[in-house]
């Protein structure tokens, strides 16, 4: 069974799904493989790589809200983070461009690391508050996971690498009508969007490997 699920390592709900998800198959007794795929979806490709405004200023003029109903939002956010075992320091967060950090995730892929490497850059954004944009912090969770230091810096030092691969994946997600996110197809059998509890996932992996009648 194939899992393609889109997801940005700025999106808190993207990580939140990811922890629930990989509950779900934990728990789940099938002989099948599961061969899950992490797309690119950039909700800003725009964002600065130093970005001068916090979180929270940058939620404010992206929902049209005031301030009040965005530390209300992120509230929330990090109840569901505690529930799904993350901690979100959302004061600590950079909120600066994930280009890189896609196309460092693209590098990953290649020697079977993307699983290990997206749970990194999700933890050094929302936990650890690094700058995902900077080459050195790139580096380290590169090193960190195991991938070779010279094609990892060849990645980080030339914008031009997986790029195509990045972008492919954003023009497919408007092709398949991804709007929110995390967006998870199954088998190309259907989709579910959001971040939903484990047991929402376990049907959905039910449903996928129902035998067709």
């Amino acid at each position: 069974m194939d899992v393609k699920i889109y997801t940005d390592i700025a999106c808190p709900f993207c990580y939140i799904g990811k922890k629930n998800f990989e509950k779900a198959l934990a728990e789940y007794e099938t002989d099948a493989k599961v061969n899950i795929e992490y797309a690119s979806y950039e909700l800003d490709n725009q964002a600065p790589k130093m970005p001068e405004k916090n979180i929270y200023e940058v939620l404010a003029e992206k929902h049209e809200q005031p301030m009040e109903e965005i530390n209300e939002m992120v509230g929330h956010i990090v109840e569901q983070g505690k529930i799904a075992g993350i901690e979100f320091n959302m004061d600590k967060v950079i909120p600066a461009n994930t280009r890189d950090a896609h196309r460092l995730l693209k590098l990953a892929y290649e020697f079977d690391l993307g699983d290990s490497v997206l749970e990194s850059l999700h933890k050094a954004y929302f936990t650890e508050g690094k700058n995902v944009s900077d080459k050195d912090v790139l580096l380290e969770v590169a090193k960190a996971n195991g991938i070779p230091e010279v094609p990892a810096l060849e990645v980080i030092n030339d914008p031009s690498l997986f790029l195509e691969n990045v972008i492919g994946d954003f023009n497919m997600a408007k092709v398949n009508k991804v709007r929110t996110l995390p967006y998870y197809i199954f088998d190309d059998k259907f989709a579910i969007s959001g971040a939903r509890e484990p047991r929402h996932y376990t049907i959905a992996l039910n449903k996928t490997l129902q035998p067709e009648k």
